[in-house]
């Protein structure tokens, strides 16, 4: 009875033993036809390889890829895509960019208090506020601008300085004059010394400074380069202006054609003629600034300090990801002044 089991047990093990080693030999052969793929897979990529850069891998590589089939068909080419304009990253240090720039505004001006337009020069820096959230679509800064508006315009002042003037000489060389005295000197007229009238040049200054201004800039156009924005600031405003006779008009400060005898005009002529009071730069229309400050090189004029509010808009094109052109409108109240200073024209910026 035992030899009969000993018998069976000999009999299944040899059985499980046999199936072992069928089961090695199929991963085995499974083993070697992954290699033989992977040895096939490579040896594409490298005449792949070949063909793009057109140097060759060496004998060695050719000696191991003997024998492999080759493939059919070339590899498919690979689209060149077209690369499309992206603005840089901001807010973002360590690459350089943090969404700033500094630049110019080259302008027209239209401006306040019935003067002709002129020109403005303005430079400008923006600074980031926060940084570029989704729903904002856009970034807010602020600005900080410096400007001025320059502009001439021919007009005719009349002194009341020269009215009163001309009252006194003529009260004084006629004292009996009455009437006539005030009408010759209130119109400048006959015996009148001084002109009441000027044909004159009225220069205008008008100096801007806004310290602070929210600007907001779309980038909902990002892809055609473009950026439109709008600003809202306000800031201080100094005008000055200054009145220049016209040359010739004035005869030196002193009527020529005065119903005065010659001695007499040639004396006031050479009091006055081409210096104070009316034959050198009007202050308001009036009169010329003292001979000590004029001999001096001191300018004269009449100016005032007035606050305002600014808004615009605009837009910028960015040529590169470094410089960018555009157009800038602004729109300028100044308290007490009648009409706006506008501003409009080009600009240039440099981000960094």
């Amino acid at each position: 009875m035992t030899i009969q089991i000993s018998r069976h047990l000999v009999v299944a093990l040899v059985f499980v033993l046999a199936a072992n080693c069928r089961g090695q030999n199929s991963e085995t052969q499974e083993l070697r036809r992954r290699v033989s793929e992977l040895e096939s897979k490579v040896a594409l990529l490298e005449r792949i390889l070949e063909q793009r850069t057109g140097t060759s891998l060496g004998p060695s590589s050719q000696n191991q890829n003997a024998g492999l089939p080759v493939p059919s068909e070339q590899p498919p080419a690979i689209p060149e895509t077209e690369r499309r304009f992206a603005m840089p990253p901001e807010l973002v240090p360590e690459i350089g960019k943090i969404g700033s720039q500094v630049g110019l505004l080259l302008s027209a001006s239209a401006n306040p208090f019935h003067l002709d337009g002129g020109s403005f020069v303005a430079g400008f820096i923006d600074l980031p506020l926060v940084d570029r959230p989704d729903w904002l679509h856009g970034k807010l800064s602020y600005e900080i601008l410096v400007g001025m508006s320059q502009s001439k315009t021919p007009m005719v002042t009349t002194s009341n300085v020269a009215q009163v003037a001309n009252l006194a000489v003529l009260t004084a060389l006629k004292p009996t004059g009455g009437l006539g005295n005030v009408t010759a000197a209130v119109t400048g007229s006959g015996p009148a010394p001084f002109p009441v009238t000027t044909p004159v040049t009225s220069k205008l200054r008008l100096l801007e400074v806004i310290p602070f201004s929210l600007k907001y800039t779309s980038s909902a156009f990002e892809r055609w380069r473009l950026r439109p924005y709008a600003v809202l600031g306000f800031g201080t405003y100094v005008t000055i202006h200054t009145q220049y006779p016209v040359a010739g008009s004035t005869g030196s400060g002193v009527r020529l054609n005065a119903d005065l005898p010659p001695d007499l005009i040639a004396t006031v002529n050479t009091v006055f003629g081409g210096k104070s009071p009316f034959g050198a730069p009007l202050v308001a229309g009036q009169i010329g600034q003292a001979p000590e400050l004029e001999a001096r090189g001191l300018p004269s004029g009449h100016g005032s300090l007035d606050f305002g509010f600014q808004s615009g808009f605009g837009f910028e094109y960015r040529l590169t990801p470094t410089l960018s052109l555009g157009f800038d409108n602004r729109y300028n109240r100044i308290a007490g002044a009648p009409g706006l200073l506008v501003t409009y024209g080009s600009r240039i910026g440099v981000h960094f």
